[in-house]
């Protein structure tokens, strides 16, 4: 009996821990996104070599993942619906390989920043819309 109180205690701890993870993931997307698109250089290099159908792109898909977050967020908030937390960490995690792709084929350099960026947000959306899920009693 002891050893599942200490059992569900450490779960509650962890899904604590993640929820603030999260939570600060969240933020820091937000904060990034906006500050790249005010031309700030604190998360993400300048990237005004590029010119024509390329200038600024990175910029725009920070804006629409600022505003993907927030939707998402503003979902998850009212419907407790922790599947789409999953889902999107998923999709920023696909963002990742797509980045490559895309640095690859447009033979540009991406800023060495967006990687780990991308990994910690993704990962903390997974992680935490996935063990939500996993504890949400069976239907």
């Amino acid at each position: 009996m002891n050893t599942q109180a200490l059992s569900h205690h450490s779960m509650r701890c962890l899904l604590l821990l993640l929820r603030i993870n999260f939570n600060a993931s969240v933020i820091i997307v937000l904060v990034a996104g906006i500050m790249t698109l005010t031309g700030s250089e604190l998360f993400f290099r300048n990237t005004v070599d590029l010119y024509g159908p390329l200038a600024n792109n990175l910029r725009w898909v920070l804006m629409y993942l600022c505003l993907v977050q927030l939707a998402v967020y503003g979902f998850y908030q009212f419907s407790q619906n922790y599947a789409a937390v999953f889902a999107l960490g998923g999709f920023i995690l696909l963002l990742i390989l797509s980045l490559e792709y895309y640095s690859s084929i447009n033979q540009i350099e991406i800023d060495d920043n967006f990687e780990p960026f991308l990994l910690y947000t993704g990962l903390s959306h997974v992680l935490y819309g996935g063990l939500q899920i996993l504890q949400q009693p069976r239907r």
